[in-house]
């Protein structure tokens, strides 16, 4: 509380407003949460509030950036991870699946603020770019992973042009049915086997060669 009320007093409240949001949030999920709920937590009233926020919408908004900004660090470190590793896959690869298994990973460690950065309030923080995020945004990097299997001349330059739907939907999917208890993705290390497979699939789908003009795929 000491805390919290001194860094209201340096101007830090709207900070400390988000951070309880977000620990709100992962403690109950969105329909319980209230912005009175959060400035009773951070120890001020409810207009101090409201200085900095108009409504739940707006601070569940700004959670929702939050949110964004830990999945793009935690996006971010696996890539370097990868990328220091030496493992026996192309750099390249290695790199795209950290960036996948990351995304995963931080869903199902945060699945109430996962929902809520693809909620209504998550929404119009993608809608806005997510300006002033203090790293690349997450599709950024995966942008920038699937430059480098081009680069790398492991995705054909043809098939680049909308990879990223393409990837974000696959992991996106897995993490979604993973929350979501479905019964098309396991438990424990069965789980992670699964993904492993559905990333190593996503390689292969992406950096398959293009079909020659004309030819189709399915018989």
């Amino acid at each position: 509380m000491g805390q919290t009320r001194a860094a209201y007093h340096h101007g830090n409240l709207r900070n400390a407003l988000i951070a309880s949001a977000v620990r709100l949030i992962e403690q109950g999920g969105e329909a319980t949460f209230s912005l009175r709920e959060a400035a009773r937590d951070v120890g001020v009233s409810a207009n101090a509030a409201y200085r900095h926020f108009d409504d739940k919408s707006a601070l569940l908004t700004a959670a929702a950036a939050g949110g964004l900004e830990q999945l793009a660090s935690r996006m971010l470190k696996a890539m370097d991870r990868a990328a220091e590793s030496g493992g026996n896959e192309r750099p390249a690869i290695a790199r795209f699946k950290a960036v996948g298994r990351a995304y995963v990973e931080f869903a199902l460690a945060h699945p109430e603020l996962f929902r809520l950065m693809f909620s209504g309030s998550g929404v119009a923080c993608l809608a806005a770019g997510a300006a002033g995020l203090a790293t690349p945004a997450p599709w950024e990097l995966l942008s920038r992973a699937l430059d480098a299997l081009v680069a790398d001349g492991l995705l054909p330059a043809s098939r680049r042009e909308g990879a990223e739907l393409k990837a974000w939907s696959l992991v996106h999917g897995f993490a979604s049915l993973a929350l979501a208890g479905h019964d098309a993705v396991p438990m424990g290390r069965q789980r992670h086997a699964a993904l492993e497979s559905a990333l190593e699939f996503g390689v292969l789908g992406l950096c398959a060669a293009t079909p020659p003009r004309g030819t189709s795929r399915s018989r």
